[in-house]
């Protein structure tokens, strides 16, 4: 049975991306700390592939907004930013960052799938990050994103990449080798002790061994946690039939997570780590421009791929 969006909406909403990166209660101090960990750790390549200050005075749109952590950084550096996600929960708490720390900026809850709540050619960049893969009908809020772009305006997006470690060594190997591990009841606990994996996690990986699950099932379930409802990822050629209607499609491969290797992860330099990400880590970035005429939607004009 097929994942529906409904599905989707329902666990995103129960999970805001990034939301449980803080546990402080006092609200300023709570977003602070999520982008610090965000633009620190990790996804310390974010600010270089989002290019924040590269859009003051355009209309920028984020489409994914999550709980608006990269969208606070377009507005700060003077773009005008609109912010539209599936889920009414991430809204909430993105207006409610805003507000905060008295940022401008406009929110919507819409499905992209369907329609994006704008005219055509409204934006000069649209941005998303971490969100289209998770969709049932990716190559929908893709027709969405270029019909709200207004010609030659451009796009970043970043999708789960398959030709990189994570998916090969990690998702589809490692994991199906240690899974059984996780069989006795006392090992997600040991395991999340000694490793300092997230025992819930471990416990949700542990619930799967019971089911049978799909390969495509066993990819969006090892992606973002046991209950992630669907997960896709693409390799170069699949990236650009995705992004076929553009024109000038650039890619680039970041981000190697050293966190999921624990104590290995932790010997690993951090120069040798970053090297790792840009040969074959996990975030597969797609930059992209809608062309100025038609003649690039009807493939008479060139698109433009490097690694």
């Amino acid at each position: 049975m097929e994942t529906n969006i409904v599905e989707v909406r329902s666990y995103w909403n129960a999970n805001p991306c990034q939301s449980r990166l803080s546990q402080e209660p006092e609200r300023r101090r709570y977003f602070e700390e999520i982008s610090r960990k965000r633009y620190q750790g990790r996804d310390w390549h974010v600010p270089v592939t989002a290019k924040f200050t590269s859009f003051r005075g355009k209309d920028v749109l984020e489409v994914g907004c999550g709980i608006g952590t990269d969208g606070i950084e377009f507005a700060r550096n003077g773009a005008r930013y609109v912010g539209v996600d599936l889920t009414p929960r991430s809204i909430e708490l993105a207006r409610e960052r805003f507000s905060l720390f008295g940022v401008l900026g406009r929110f919507e809850v819409a499905n992209a799938e369907e329609w994006l709540p704008f005219p055509d050619d409204s934006f000069d960049h649209v941005y998303s990050f971490r969100v289209i893969h998770h969709s049932p009908t990716p190559e929908r809020i893709v027709r969405e994103i270029y019909r709200v772009l207004r010609p030659g305006g451009t796009l970043t997006v970043m999708l789960y990449n398959r030709s990189s470690i994570n998916y090969y060594i990690e998702i589809m190997f490692l994991r199906k080798i240690f899974r059984w591990c996780l069989l006795p009841e006392f090992m997600p606990g040991l395991l999340g002790a000694v490793t300092g994996f997230d025992r819930w996690k471990l416990e949700g990986h542990r619930e799967m061994l019971r089911k049978k699950i799909t390969k495509e099932q066993w990819i969006s379930r090892n992606t973002d946690g046991p209950f992630c409802p669907l997960s896709r990822v693409y390799n170069r050629r699949e990236a650009a039939v995705l992004f076929r209607d553009f024109q000038n499609v650039r890619q680039e491969i970041w981000e190697f997570n050293v966190d999921h290797w624990s104590f290995i992860g932790k010997a690993i330099p951090d120069r040798l780590a970053k090297r790792i990400g840009r040969r074959c880590g996990w975030h597969r970035m797609i930059y992209a421009q809608k062309p100025y005429s038609n003649l690039a939607k009807k493939g008479e004009l060139p698109i433009r791929m490097t690694r």
